[in-house]
């Protein structure tokens, strides 16, 4: 059982704050990730000129194989033949280095995002993570224990339990903060306080102890005989 937020008002806004800046936190090295990607492949205009470049000289050369006059023995072969030569060592090449240029980029885009992003996402999610993840459990556990201590009608033994718990995991200022004699209270079987104190490090308020209401309860008092010397009975 989980239960993310505590019953008291204040500590319930101290944990949304600090989940609200946990979420700030990831979202903003996202962005930050996001915008180093979005910048490095701004240089592909470079594998872009290197492309344009190489297919101007291969629309030059085509447009010179296009003038070559055909049917001119060994010319019209010889000057196809060269223009065939200058697009594979010049227009090609260029073409091809533009393509492998653009991956370089996209390579290195991703690498610095990842880089800039995931370590200080990975250390919110490593620590804070874990820690939010345990305080919500312990908080349903609590809750599941006074649950299962009112279904049983056992909430005085709850509260015992509670007292002696308080006793052994405060500190001495918690402690004496919650009863100025603790070791009284238990000889006295009074366990309110301390068990308020574990309630409230557990985050959830005493109130959840108070015993259930029983609907067959009923209330008789006998007043004292007034001057007329009739008694008042209220149930």
């Amino acid at each position: 059982m989980l239960k993310f937020y505590p019953d008291r008002r204040l500590p319930a806004l101290r944990r949304a704050f600090q989940d609200l800046l946990a979420i700030l936190w990831v979202a903003f090295w996202a962005v930050a990730g996001w915008v180093t990607y979005q910048t490095v492949m701004g240089l592909e205009v470079i594998a872009d000129g290197i492309r344009d470049t190489g297919k101007t000289f291969n629309d030059w050369l085509e447009s010179f194989k296009g003038a070559v006059p055909k049917g001119i023995p060994l010319i019209s072969n010889f000057l196809q033949a060269q223009a065939g030569q200058l697009e594979k060592h010049t227009g090609d090449p260029l073409i091809q280095l533009s393509q492998t240029v653009r991956q370089d980029i996209y390579d290195l885009a991703v690498a610095l995002a990842l880089l800039i992003a995931v370590p200080p996402i990975l250390y919110v999610l490593l620590t804070y993570g874990p820690w939010r993840w345990r305080d919500a459990r312990e908080m349903g556990s609590a809750l599941a224990f006074v649950r299962a201590a009112q279904a049983g009608n056992r909430v005085e033994q709850a509260k015992a339990v509670l007292a002696y718990r308080a006793l052994a995991t405060l500190n001495f200022t918690q402690l004496m903060r919650a009863s100025r004699d603790p070791v009284g209270d238990l000889s006295n079987r009074d366990y309110d306080r301390l068990a308020a104190a574990m309630m409230d490090r557990a985050g959830l308020d005493p109130w959840r102890l108070a015993p259930p209401p029983d609907p067959d309860r009923k209330l008789l008092v006998e007043a004292t005989p007034g001057p007329g010397g009739s008694a008042v009975r209220e149930r």
